[in-house]
């Protein structure tokens, strides 16, 4: 438990506080159960901590039409949200104004109208607290594992103006998330994230829906944090990653839609140079890098083939039209292992002679691919099924052992390589006798 380290503690228990134009008070508020109304223009000016509470019986409450200006900590340790009567634009502002560190904290989130920190870092010490209109960033906010609700469909939903949201955590310990309720709305979306080496959003994450979605109350939460060399750790949810870690950038992305109709979206990642060191990502070429995600319901990376386009001048990553059903989380961005080679012959001769007997796909590496070559006549039937590379066509018609006739013949082949990607392969070889 925290100590305040102030004097004299205001109380506000069976009575209520009426602010119409300018209320300050120097020390600590503790709302025991009481009534706070503060009415629009007006601004309650608090030089210690607000503090929520219940007498028993009743909870504390704000209805705020105006400005609460806080210098210390926020704490709700209530049964409710604090703030009652929430309407919509800039009106009801709690303003975090201090200029040492700030918490927001308690037993239970806090309701707020609208959001405005500024001047010191702000460290949020419980999870799920919303914002009704508008959080406006004007400092730190260390989401510091919790999570954060914005419930504005709007962009305007966050107001940046400096500085950044904070989201570096160990996901051992816990993801800090931006929650978005951004519902059925078509627009463009951006969360400041940054790293902490600079006073800006290095690391911004903006999402453009371009479909519609379901329910309205739908929403997408927002997380990044950097890894180790080795990628370690890993999500949540997820086993291992698809290749070695000298091919995968040391961030990882949560972008996690929360529908039950996903959108369709275009996504943009900012990165750091830290996250693509050549000492440690060897196998990763900035300029060709892709964006790989996990399926979290087939609980594997590769049903989406690689994709988006790197701008490494300006350290950002671009992945368009990612279709519903293609959008889960989490993100991270990978270079291509080109450790195999394979080649189709385009005619053989099962004759007896002992020469170009079989028809058989050549190549080095090929026993690290998960291949099936199926083969046609030219009335489409099928001839022959390769699933093994030991096991080539020898000429004859399926196990019959009898050869087919002189002629060309269609194949195709599926093919997944050591990185779970897909390739298909088609072509034509002639059977000579």
């Amino acid at each position: 438990m925290k100590v305040y380290p102030f004097g004299k503690i205001y109380f506000v228990s069976l009575f209520f506080i009426l602010c119409t134009l300018h209320c300050a008070i120097g020390q600590n508020v503790v709302n025991n159960g009481g009534k706070i109304i503060v009415r629009e223009g007006a601004n309650l000016v608090i030089g210690g901590n607000y503090i929520n509470k219940n007498d028993g019986t009743t909870d504390g409450t704000v209805n705020l039409d105006g400005n609460i200006i806080v210098k210390r900590n926020w704490v709700n340790v209530a049964n409710n949200e604090v703030l009652v009567s929430t309407g919509t634009g800039f009106v009801g502002n709690v303003i975090l104004d201090g200029f040492i560190n700030q918490y927001i904290e308690g037993t239970n989130p806090t309701l707020f109208e609208n959001l405005i920190i500024q001047n010191s870092k702000k460290i949020l010490n419980v999870t799920n607290c919303k914002v009704n209109d508008t959080l406006s960033v004007n400092a730190i906010l260390d989401l510091n594992t919790h999570r954060i609700k914005i419930l504005n469909p709007n962009p305007i939903g966050i107001n940046y103006v400096s500085a950044y949201i904070f989201s570096e955590t160990n996901t051992n310990e816990g993801l800090g998330e931006v929650e978005w309720q951004i519902g059925s709305n078509l627009n463009s979306y951006t969360v400041p994230f940054g790293s902490g080496n600079s006073n800006s959003d290095d690391l911004a994450v903006t999402l453009e829906t371009k479909t519609t979605a379901t329910p309205t109350n739908g929403s997408i939460r927002f997380a990044t944090y950097p890894t180790g060399c080795q990628n370690n750790p890993v999500p949540p949810d997820v086993a291992q990653l698809d290749r070695g870690y000298e091919y995968v950038a040391d961030r990882f992305w949560n972008i996690d839609p929360i529908y039950d109709t996903k959108p369709e979206v275009n996504i943009q990642l900012h990165y750091l140079q830290q996250d693509v060191n050549p000492s440690c990502n060897n196998g990763l070429h900035e300029a060709d890098m892709k964006a790989i995600r996990y399926n979290t319901l087939q609980q594997t990376w590769d049903d989406l083939k690689p994709l988006g386009t790197s701008y490494p001048t300006e350290q950002v990553f671009k992945i368009d039209n990612v279709a519903p059903n293609d959008f889960y989380a989490p993100w991270c961005l990978v270079g291509e292992v080109v450790d195999w080679e394979i080649f189709f012959p385009n005619a053989f001769t099962p004759n007896a002679d002992g020469h170009n007997e079989t028809f058989a796909p050549i190549g080095y590496n090929l026993e690290k691919l998960n291949f099936t070559m199926y083969i046609y006549n030219r009335w489409g039937e099928l001839i022959y099924v390769m699933d093994d590379i030991s096991k080539p066509w020898n000429g004859s018609f399926g196990e019959s052992g009898k050869i087919c006739p002189q002629g060309v013949y269609t194949w195709i082949v599926f093919l997944k390589d050591g990185n779970g990607m897909q390739h298909e392969y088609n072509g034509i070889v002639t059977l000579i006798q």
